[in-house]
């Protein structure tokens, strides 16, 4: 996924949740960054935990958003960018390193790491959506900008790569051929909400984003502007709903309302003086309601708030992650509206932590500009955007390409 240049014409971005669907349409301004020609969102139906359960349901879904976009925008689009929250995204860094005897290093190094990177990627038993050169290392040191022209005994890169099962992806990529669209690229759901809910200051110095959705939550780690660990569980929103209509016994659509407007992530000792009254499931009657102190709404809503971040806590240490990089947790994505969300949060990874939305794009409306929207605006952001790989960068500086005839003269141009 590396880009040399901004793009230029219409960028299609579309989030496919557990909850909604949203499609965002965009052209990059001069300066590189989206700005939004058409909006478009509908109810999700038919996905899963992140996972397509019934392609029907979610085709009529995503047309609909589509549609409402491309109307908006006075475009047709063929091309998106698409989140992928299923299929089990692992992340992992490999470490490349390869012998140079002391001599200057030089385009053919870098072709070896390339060769190298290309050979890993070919190997992975599942199907690679990221694999970034997250900087180069010589004689083992770090933070190397560009090792061509430095002597030492060898040079290396860290390759940061996200995978995913395979039938996730093909069958991502046969809904959208459904819908009549291509899939211009896939990017994993916690890197796309990173790119529009971060700053690029955050990015560089060491961040942490959490994108709460309906199903899941997903984590990226960000550092020298690049993501460096993804990860998601299957923890929500929706749980939280379902922990709140069987605690209270009341309807689904209820307890959404109840946590919305009453709930909270901490306890407050007001709470047990607020009353609220809440409709028994399944009695005919409306109004034939039960009183609960909203101190018990709140004690049902914490431990499952608790878990989400004790297993994204987890899963931080470990990578070795849990006291960095940076010193910041930004939370985004919907379910994270909740109120004192990062208060807990907080508390739970022992640093500041706040809400973010997303900020990365120009021409979001009012009802669209809130955390629920930075996945899809970050999508766009991908799209948009001249991606820094250091790899690709100093392969795109070496005389005659990549081909293969190009790569001989440059080498013996190099050794003779």
């Amino acid at each position: 996924m590396t880009r040399i240049k901004h793009r230029t014409g219409a960028i299609a971005a579309l989030d496919i949740g557990s909850s909604k669907v949203c499609c965002l349409i965009a052209r990059a301004d001069q300066d590189g960054v989206p700005h939004i020609a058409g909006i478009g969102h509908n109810m999700s139906r038919g996905v899963r935990g992140g996972a397509l359960v019934d392609l029907e349901r979610i085709e009529a879904s995503i047309l609909a958003a589509v549609n409402a976009a491309e109307k908006m925008a006075g475009v047709t689009i063929e091309d998106v960018l698409v989140n992928l929250s299923g299929g089990q995204p692992q992340s992992a860094t490999h470490p490349i390193e390869l012998p140079v005897g002391r001599r200057q290093i030089g385009n053919s190094d870098i072709r070896r790491l390339n060769d190298h990177k290309e050979q890993l990627i070919k190997g992975a038993q599942a199907e690679i959506i990221h694999a970034v050169a997250l900087g180069f290392r010589v004689d083992g040191r770090p933070g190397v900008g560009d090792p061509r022209g430095l002597f030492g005994d060898s040079v290396g890169l860290d390759l940061h790569v996200v995978s995913a099962q395979s039938a996730a992806t093909r069958n991502l990529e046969t809904l959208l051929s459904r819908c009549h669209l291509e899939v211009e690229e896939k990017v994993v759901a916690p890197f796309a909400a990173g790119l529009a809910a971060l700053t690029a200051d955050q990015r560089e110095l060491g961040a942490t984003v959490i994108d709460m959705g309906a199903n899941t939550s997903s984590v990226a780690v960000f550092r020298g502007g690049q993501v460096i660990f993804t990860d998601t569980i299957n923890l929500g929103g929706e749980h939280v709903t379902k922990d709140v209509a069987y605690g209270l016994t009341t309807s689904l659509s209820y307890a959404e309302r109840i946590k919305t407007l009453y709930g909270s992530a901490m306890i407050s000792p007001s709470d047990d003086q607020q009353i609220l009254e809440v409709p028994m499931i399944g009695d005919e009657d409306e109004n034939n309601q039960h009183q609960v102190p909203r101190s018990m709404l709140n004690n049902i809503i914490k431990p499952r708030l608790e878990e989400t971040f004790e297993l994204i806590r987890n899963a931080l240490e470990r990578e070795g992650l849990g006291n960095g990089p940076g010193r910041t947790v930004t939370l985004t994505g919907g379910a994270a509206q909740l109120s004192g969300i990062p208060d807990l949060a907080g508390a739970m990874f022992d640093r500041p932590a706040t809400l973010a939305r997303p900020h990365a794009v120009r021409g979001l409306a009012e009802a669209t500009s809130g955390p629920a929207f930075s996945v899809a605006a970050g999508l766009l952001v991908c799209g948009a955007r001249a991606e820094h790989d250091p790899l690709s960068e100093a392969l795109s500086s070496i005389p005659g390409g990549a081909s293969r005839f190009g790569r001989i003269g440059a080498w013996l141009k190099e050794k003779f």
